[in-house]
């Protein structure tokens, strides 16, 4: 086996970190899958401290200089960005993306060589690459993994560079996304790149062999995280008595309360959640229970209007004493939503690729309620580690959430499951599944049918 890489180049949705020009922290558009990325960053930064790091970025408007940056795990990194928005191809007239048009250009006509919105990314990507020059690659999810390929059919990398290359390919996410797995599929078997695929749940994994991927060419790593610093920063939250000044500042009365902890999306099902909670409402049985929703500001351009439809909904049902939209939260804040939370509900209407929330909430002992499909398949039996219900179901959610409410024993075993469950999925298991594919160096490998 080859020694790991003395540098690494990381494209992602977005990074944490501190700018050295300025020491000024950067903005961070959160999501599971930026909170991935730091729990890779974690492990090189407890295995493999000397490893030059690049991290590039995509989303922005334009691409930018490059900067450094300093992120929390202590490591420097050499910052870039990909210019993703598009507003000539992908929005409407109102400046919101469109879906219609991200499904035209991302989807319908992947194929299509004079697709503007690939042409511009694998002109970025190359360079990128060149710049860096950096050969090993981990390119998290499938547009990044699309763009190199993209850039190598192209011809925008000579063929010396993508010989050169050896790259980690991570699938997060299947949803909406079957002409681009097609289309890596169709490239594994041409590509002179060294390609490794994982995926981060065995729900992603079926999707790629769906899509055509060979089985052997794709490798389960499930998630992990570091649950020791994630319990620190909970017992910080609570010496300080960060929630107090929480339910200060948002008005929250006393109670228990039932935690949507989720950029505010509309797949993410927290309309669900309002309309369980204005049944049990109805019905007399929130039993002093409070909603409380964060994710303030973690929006999709997309559906920029999904947090007015979320503000009339609770007011149009009268529940604006029962269900909350929090304030933009910090990152310890977030914390110590989970240290106050007497239940958890994330019952996402498309398939979480794994979801990190309702693992945070197991390790913190709070019991999860989740849609029965995706990632949370991977740790949670229905009854016995947490709850599962159909997506799109608001009904059967206000009957997981009343028997949460209303059974202490129920409560206390699920909790303790819970947590024993989410133990399993450590950062050291992750980033050695992670180590082992990048110093592989053998490319797209045979591994075995349902190898994890």
């Amino acid at each position: 086996m080859e020694s790991f890489p003395d540098a690494l180049h990381i494209f992602t949705y977005d990074v944490r970190g501190t700018l050295s020009a300025t020491g000024h922290a950067k903005q961070v558009r959160e999501t599971g899958l930026v909170t991935h990325t730091h729990q890779l960053l974690h492990g090189l930064a407890r295995h493999h401290p000397h490893t030059r790091l690049a991290v590039t970025q995509s989303g922005a408007a334009a691409a930018g200089p490059v900067a450094e940056l300093v992120t929390p795990e202590g490591l420097a990194v050499e910052l870039r960005s990909i210019a993703t928005r598009f507003p000539k191809y992908l929005c409407d007239p109102r400046g919101g993306k469109s879906r219609h048009l991200v499904q035209r250009y991302y989807e319908d006509e992947i194929a299509d060589p004079g697709n503007p919105v690939w042409l511009s990314l694998a002109h970025q990507y190359a360079r990128t690459i060149g710049e860096t020059g950096i050969p090993d690659l981990l390119l998290q999810n499938i547009n990044p993994i699309v763009s190199v390929l993209k850039a190598e059919e192209f011809g925008l990398l000579d063929a010396d560079m993508v010989a050169a290359l050896g790259v980690t390919a991570v699938v997060h996410d299947g949803a909406d996304s079957a002409r681009r797995f097609g289309y890596l599929a169709q490239r594994l078997a041409v590509t002179r790149a060294r390609l490794s695929l994982i995926a981060v749940s065995d729900s992603v994994r079926k999707e790629l062999i769906s899509a055509g991927v060979p089985a052997g060419a794709v490798r389960t790593v499930l998630n992990g995280m570091d649950a020791a610093s994630f319990e620190d920063r909970m017992r910080q939250a609570r010496n300080t008595d960060v929630f107090a000044k929480i339910r200060e500042r948002n008005q929250l009365p006393p109670g228990r309360i039932v935690l949507v902890s989720a950029r505010r999306v509309p797949w993410k099902g927290q309309q669900d959640v309002i309309h369980a909670a204005h049944s049990l409402h109805r019905r007399g049985r929130m039993q002093g229970a409070i909603v409380v929703i964060n994710g303030a500001g973690l929006l999709d351009t997309r559906s920029p209007g999904y947090q007015d439809e979320l503000e009339r909904l609770i007011a149009d049902l009268g529940l604006s004493r029962t269900v909350f939209l929090l304030d933009r939260l910090s990152p310890p804040e977030v914390a110590a939503c989970y240290t106050a939370a007497h239940i958890a509900a994330h019952p996402s209407r498309d398939p979480e690729p794994f979801g990190y929330s309702n693992l945070e909430a197991m390790i913190a002992e709070v019991p999860v309620i989740a849609a029965g499909h995706g990632g949370p398949l991977e740790y949670i039996t229905d009854g016995e580690s947490g709850l599962l219900v159909p997506p799109g179901d608001p009904d059967t959610l206000a009957a997981a959430i009343d028997a949460l409410l209303s059974d202490d024993a129920l409560h206390a075993r699920l909790a303790a499951a819970g947590r024993a469950s989410a133990e399993r999925f450590t950062l050291d298991a992750m980033f050695s599944g992670y180590r082992d594919v990048i110093t592989a160096g053998t490319g797209a490998r045979p591994v075995e049918a349902g190898a994890r």
